[in-house]
């Protein structure tokens, strides 16, 4: 019996802001007609931009049924994913999905398939594999017999004439969606195969946004001024950070190099998994830690030398070395293995006593057990390529939390890589965990996910011994907001019911009965407008999700019942605008009003500075800092010569404060940018109180101003800009003059003008 699950806030929230704008653009088409590309009606395009184990196929399958009403072509290159996605929206995703609706895997029967194209009305979910319509794919699969499906060829029972394909294209009663999981994969050829379909809309997930005609469409939206807003929202980008704290994925990855034989890092391999499992046997977890060995090849190698193949190779190791043969599984194509070895031929043959598992590139996607906790790689890696294209496999953490243990919530990499290239290796996975990085203040970005190597021992950096636990800071969290009206108003809005015309979308009784087949666009647009319905109350709570899930957490999930919040509501409707506004109206006053109070759980009231952890071995000493040396690579280039400068003072003592880990945040009432928490640069404690400084760029200085200005007593946040900043917070004028802002009754001071950043700095600790 599967079991449903809860969305997560940030997958709720990923969700509810692509269907937002699904909606808007439908709206915006219904009244003005689609965007063209010459004659091309130009498509919605969501991008979804997460990393692997972050939750893509819940999201997904919640856009999917707030769309109540169409075909949604879900398709994917890797058959296991395929496979893995109907069990899930069959299963623990099911109730997701409207009740009626109808999911399909690959090759529907010749009833399905009639129902498929001929419906009018209710959803259907049609996964399948890229291949199954590719045209490339499917005319080298004409000519055999165990071809499961071609979509451009005639079907027989499949209407007769015309291909599958082409009924899609022409017959289809509905509006179609295409779903591109794993979109990364897909090819110029294969999406404009796809927009050859017309389809409403698109969402993609990937790392990557697509390209080919696609980059054209953006081009032409960009210049769309009602299409432009909703284009941006429609790129939605998963915080790593906020998978990690959800405790979904391990946070540590551990590159284990090695410049010698293959046998060493068996053996290393081999180790490390015995105490995995029996730290989680200590620990009476529910927890089967596997490994993973990546081979390049199958069977052996004549230009090698090799007599035995690889995967026979390690087979033997892992027996020689105690392994049970009935742990050992062989996921590869090798023609010559021992009697008592396990040969499997698709990953759902995989079991649980399959601790050990050989395999190949074939688990580059689709296989999703958290368990796998060591990848091991057979050749010698020259690239991270090669490594990254199965690192996923390793990433999800068992049971969706972190153990006490730290071993059981990292992922270990072993290679073999000269020690020349190793380093480019490092930097290769770090920038590939980077494309999942949370952005930072400065326009750069932090992986949520560390990465540690052998080849980088470097010790942690102490906090001078005469500071140690003589400088504190209070931790906060948000408290409460003032939202008893805006509580009254949804409350009187509950009981208003609205008029049937209210809740229908602009022309929408004028179109009811006209077909989605006809060649008026804007027509087409209304009915699709008209059949995206939703709850008012759900709609209103999702709206107040996407402005700030504190506040939706704040509001008790019975506000949002009543009679007027059971009536449904067309997209683009009275009733949708006037909830809009009043989601609007609740975040505005949530975010003016949320306390910021001091954090009274048990052993979290206060921070203190912690060891800084160097990424790099250039060390830079400081006579006035909380740490006798900090590495180079802690500093921009202006920021080093802001603690330059602050130690120059001789005043006081500073600190250079990381972002996340043992840095010290500030949660903020409203997101800054991507980030839900302040962390000032440095923090200064001088003549008997601690100033959290923040030297920014003007790009970024109207957002800072508008949430980070915060009035609290300690620390005093005090924002610094190189150059002259006037009165209104938006004239800037370069000069080698330093303005200062500071918060004052929750606003900011005027800006406060200085010679240089040494003035500047006294005038703040009060020492002029």
């Amino acid at each position: 019996m599967s079991t449903t699950i809860r969305l997560f806030d940030f997958q709720e929230q990923a969700a509810s802001q692509l269907s937002e704008a699904i909606e808007e653009w439908v709206q915006i088409c219904a009244e003005h007609g689609p965007p063209t590309l010459g004659r091309t009606p130009i498509p919605f395009v969501g991008h979804l931009k997460a990393v692997t184990g972050a939750g893509k196929t819940p999201i997904l399958s919640t856009v999917v049924g707030d769309l109540k009403h169409g075909l949604v072509l879900w398709t994917s290159k890797s058959s296991a994913v395929v496979d893995q996605t109907a069990r899930n929206l069959l299963g623990k995703y099911r109730h997701l999905l409207p009740r009626d609706t109808v999911v399909l895997r690959e090759r529907p029967s010749k009833s399905e398939w009639e129902q498929l194209i001929e419906n009018k009305h209710g959803l259907t979910i049609w996964v399948t594999t890229v291949g199954s319509w590719n045209e490339a794919d499917a005319a080298e699969a004409g000519g055999r017999a165990d071809a499961r499906l071609n979509m451009h060829r005639p079907q027989q029972d499949w209407g007769g004439d015309l291909s599958p394909w082409e009924q899609l294209r022409t017959t289809l009663q509905r509006p179609l969606y295409v779903v591109y999981d794993e979109s990364h994969n897909q090819t110029p050829a294969q999406l404009d195969q796809l927009i050859g379909l017309n389809p409403v809309g698109f969402l993609m997930a990937s790392a990557t946004p697509p390209e080919g005609r696609f980059e054209q469409f953006a081009d032409v939206v960009r210049k769309d001024e009602l299409l432009a807003d909703v284009a941006e929202k429609a790129n939605v980008r998963v915080q790593t950070r906020d998978v990690v704290e959800a405790q979904l994925l391990k946070h540590t990855i551990s590159v284990e190099n090695f410049d010698s034989d293959a046998d060493t890092l068996l053996a290393e391999t081999v180790a490390l998994h015995r105490q995995l499992v029996s730290k989680a046997e200590a620990e009476q977890l529910d927890v089967n830690p596997k490994a993973l060995y990546v081979v390049e090849r199958s069977n052996p190698s004549a230009a090698k030398g090799e007599v035995v193949s690889r995967p026979e190779a390690i087979w033997q190791f892992l027996r020689a070395h105690g392994v049970p043969a009935e742990e050992i599984a062989v996921y590869t194509q090798t023609k010559v293995l021992p009697d008592d070895a396990v040969r499997v031929s698709s990953l759902a043959q995989l079991q649980p006593h399959h601790r050990h598992i050989i395999c190949n590139r074939a688990l580059q996607e689709g296989w999703d057990d958290p368990e796998a906790y060591i990848e091991y790689f057979d050749d010698e890696s020259n690239s991270f390529v090669r490594i990254s294209q199965v690192i996923g496999r390793a990433l999800r953490q068992p049971g969706a939390g972190h153990f006490e243990d730290d071993d059981l919530n990292t992922a270990t990499l072993f290679v073999r890589v000269a020690n020349t290239q190793f380093e480019s290796i490092v930097e290769g996975l770090k920038r590939e965990l980077s494309l999942y990085a949370v952005d930072d203040e400065n326009g750069g970005s932090s992986p949520a996910i560390r990465l540690r190597t052998r080849k980088e021992p470097l010790d942690p950096i102490a906090v001078k011994p005469a500071l140690v636990g003589k400088l504190t800071l209070p931790e906060y969290q948000l408290g409460d907001a003032s939202l008893d009206d805006e509580l009254a108003e949804i409350g009187m809005t509950s009981r208003r019911t609205y008029a049937d015309v209210d809740l229908e979308a602009p022309g929408a009784r004028t179109t009811r009965l006209i077909s989605l087949r006809g060649n008026d666009d804007v027509t087409r647009y209304k009915e699709l407008a008209a059949s995206m319905r939703r709850p008012n109350g759900e709609y209103l709570r999702r709206r107040i999700v996407i402005g700030s899930r504190h506040c939706a957490h704040l509001i008790e999930p019975t506000t949002f019942t009543g009679p007027a919040f059971e009536q449904w509501a067309c997209a683009g409707s009275n009733a949708q605008r006037q909830l809009a506004a009043l989601a609007d109206r609740v975040v505005r006053q949530f975010e003016a009003t949320v306390d910021l109070v001091p954090n009274e759980i048990l052993g979290e009231e206060t921070w203190q500075p912690r060891a800084h952890v160097p990424s790099k071995s250039n060390m830079e000493s400081f006579g006035n800092a909380v740490h006798p040396t900090y590495s180079r690579a802690a500093f921009n280039d202006e920021e080093f010569e802001f603690a330059k400068t602050l130690d120059a003072l001789n005043e006081g003592t500073w600190m250079r404060n990381p972002v996340r880990g043992e840095g010290y945040g500030i949660p903020l009432p409203m997101k800054v940018g991507g980030s839900s928490t302040f962390y000032p640069d440095f923090l200064w404690w001088v003549a008997g109180t601690c100033f959290a400084l923040d030297p920014t760029g003007k790009h970024i200085l109207d957002e800072k101003v508008r949430g980070k200005l915060l009035s609290i007593d300690l620390p005093k946040i005090v924002l610094l800009i190189k150059g002259r900043l006037a009165p209104d917070l938006v004239t800037h004028e370069k000069s080698d003059n330093v303005t200062i802002l500071r918060p004052r009754a929750g606003r900011p001071s005027a800006p406060e003008v200085y010679p240089d950043l040494t003035t500047a700095l006294k005038r703040i600790a009060g020492l002029t």
